[in-house]
């Protein structure tokens, strides 16, 4: 089963030529060496500055704990000199970095293709459920990820949940190739009455919402100019 793993880094308005120039250096001289890291990375705007993610595609745990670690990477494409003064330069343009490790929830989302071919642009919505209501967010993002199967709608989502990181939430991926896309696509609660009729749906609705706690969404922007892929 594949492992998605995410460093997420927060880039202050200050520091975010810098933090770019950075990455784009690194990414440079990445692609020239076939035993780099493999990543994409996605820039998403958020309330103190930037988000900046570097997502990586693992083929298990084994492969994980086999993959060069990014400082060392940078280390050894530079040497120990220059790369320390990245891996320093790096640390000083950014406010903050955490790690995660997803797993792919395929019986709660539809076969997307953003592992495999990165959309343009994305929806990342991340719910925390209520201490008891993690059967009821997913019974919500299973009917959520069905009803747009079933009508006449382009969204189709990733469902992915920490093993590392921000354990017991849900990050739901909804990978966009047409911005217009978004102007075309009710909201969610359209969309299930749209697929399941107007009681049903208010009702999968209603349900569904009072076993969340915490919703957050993003729009992230891929940029191939700093990725290794």
């Amino acid at each position: 089963m594949p492992l998605i793993s995410v460093m997420r880094q927060n880039v202050p308005g200050q520091s975010a030529a810098q933090h770019e120039r950075l990455v784009r250096y690194i990414a440079e001289r990445a692609r020239e060496d076939a035993d780099a890291l493999k990543w994409t990375t996605r820039i998403g705007t958020g309330t103190a500055g930037r988000i900046v993610s570097f997502v990586s595609r693992v083929d298990g745990f084994a492969a994980l704990a086999s993959q060069e670690d990014p400082d060392v990477m940078i280390r050894r494409l530079y040497g120990e000199g220059d790369g320390n003064a990245l891996v320093e330069a790096l640390g000083e343009a950014t406010s903050g970095t955490s790690y995660q490790v997803l797993n792919v929830r395929e019986d709660l989302g539809t076969q997307g293709t953003l592992l495999d071919a990165p959309a343009p642009l994305a929806v990342i919505t991340r719910l925390r459920p209520t201490p008891s209501g993690s059967r009821g967010c997913e019974e919500l993002i299973r009917q959520v990820t069905a009803a747009a199967g079933k009508v006449d709608d382009q969204r189709r989502y990733i469902v992915m949940q920490p093993s590392i990181g921000d354990l017991g939430t849900y990050v739901i991926a909804q990978g966009v190739t047409d911005p217009a896309q978004l102007d075309r696509q009710g909201s969610v609660p359209e969309l299930l009455a749209e697929a399941l009729g107007a009681s049903e749906g208010d009702k999968a609705w209603t349900e569904g919402v009072t076993c969340i706690q915490e919703a957050t969404s993003e729009l992230s922007v891929l940029r191939e100019d700093l990725s290794n892929v």
